[in-house]
């Protein structure tokens, strides 16, 4: 079977999707054909995997510089709508798996298409609501607007939790297909459990032990700002006498590019605020070493936030035995199952009190430990590779 890949929009989580799941589909060994068209954000992968079964495409997009850049996601919706097709009509390969969720306008009639559907946002009316930014609001809407069309046009659809696949229904009702639900997976097993907790890179990164620990860029849904409201009244609880543990000072550590600038600006001032500039910090970006060194180290990980398709942080944190306290909303309890304890994100007293058991609870960070390893277990690449190619095969078989 020849299969065409549309990478051009594999940035953020869509890239370590990829960049997991195409060498799990090269140790297969199918008999298929993979051709994969990427602006560069794959060129490492590329010089790994390129050969016979896989073929990577460098498209060329004008003026498309920075993935981040606000334009970005405009270009490569041109290049999807006006340049791919002939491509396709070119190559006539059997399946399109589009890894950003669209359907061209026009491919050839044997053409079977399956989507990824990455962002949930789009399904969640209330969130968009609330972006302050009134071109992000537009942005959400046009993006709901070209799912629903997706929805409808494609063979298949691939949603990374059940959770998804449910909101699917309810927004846009019956459609052609059932989506196939087809978890994401983490790749941190038992070697990176066993390293030690690397405080010399801890100290040259400014962080002291205890630390309560955020990863994730900085988008509105994510909730950070009762994120840090609840961090305050954890602090000013009357209480917790902090001098018990092994630093006078607990410490918040936010790890992650600052996506939505207006957004990170709320969080700034938040800080000073609420008078937290000494205990919380702030890296924007890690290496693979040294985040394993930060989720390592902390007390325990704190996801709050209120839409996620498939957190790859929540798995990372569960793969390394962090305990972990997270939104009971979407797809969040369905990933951690009895790994975390779980708080309502629209309520900063609960999110306070469930970082303050973490903290205080020895022996509840044990038993979430323990399980956190289990669970993680349960998400490999090796079975998410397999269950995509089934989907693939069954499309194709149609």
């Amino acid at each position: 079977m020849k299969i065409v890949i549309d990478a051009t929009a594999a940035i953020s989580g869509g890239k370590l999707y990829l960049e997991k799941l195409l060498p799990q589909l090269a140790e297969i060994n199918s008999r298929h054909d993979f051709t994969i068209f990427h602006t560069g954000d794959l060129d490492l992968l590329a010089g790994r995997l390129a050969g016979e079964q896989f073929r990577f495409v460098r498209v060329a997009i004008p003026f498309l510089r920075d993935g981040q850049w606000a334009g970005a996601s405009v270009l490569r919706l041109l290049w999807r709508k006006f340049v791919l097709p002939s491509h396709l009509r070119r190559l006539q390969p059997d399946l399109f798996f589009s890894n950003s969720g669209a359907v061209p306008r026009s491919k050839p009639a044997k053409t079977k298409t399956v989507i990824a559907l990455h962002n949930c946002m789009p399904l969640n009316t209330e969130l968009i609501r609330d972006e302050r930014s009134a071109l992000r609001r537009w942005r959400l809407k046009l993006l709901r607007r070209q799912m629903r069309g997706a929805l409808q046009a494609c063979n298949v659809s691939i949603a990374f939790s059940e959770d998804t696949r449910r909101q699917i229904a309810e927004n846009f009702g019956a459609l052609p297909h059932r989506p196939a639900v087809v978890h994401h997976a983490m790749d941190w097993g038992e070697r990176e459990r066993k390293l030690a907790v690397d405080f010399e890179e801890l100290n040259r990164l400014g962080v002291a032990r205890p630390y309560l620990l955020y990863v994730s860029q900085f988008h509105r849904y994510k909730n950070v700002l009762r994120l840090l409201e609840a961090f305050a009244r954890l602090e000013q609880d009357s209480q917790l006498q902090l001098a018990q543990l092994q630093s006078a000072q607990l410490q918040l550590v936010l790890v992650g590019a600052s996506a939505d600038r207006q957004y990170w600006g709320e969080i700034e001032e938040a800080i000073e605020r609420l008078g937290l500039r000494e205990r919380v910090i702030h890296i924007p970006a890690s290496p693979r070493q040294q985040l394993i060194a930060l989720y390592r180290g902390a007390v325990a990980f704190v996801q709050p936030s209120l839409a996620e398709t498939c957190s790859f942080p929540l798995l990372e944190a569960l793969a390394l035995g962090v305990p972990a306290a997270v939104a009971r909303m979407s797809a969040l309890p369905e990933m951690a199952g009895e790994a975390a304890i779980y708080f309502n994100p629209h309520s900063v007293d609960e999110m306070a009190q469930a970082m303050e058991r973490l903290v205080w609870d020895e022996d509840l960070r044990g038993r979430l430990s323990g399980k956190a390893v289990e669970q993680a277990a349960k998400f490999t690449w090796e079975k998410t590779a397999l269950q995509t190619l089934e989907v693939f095969e069954k499309v194709a078989q149609g």
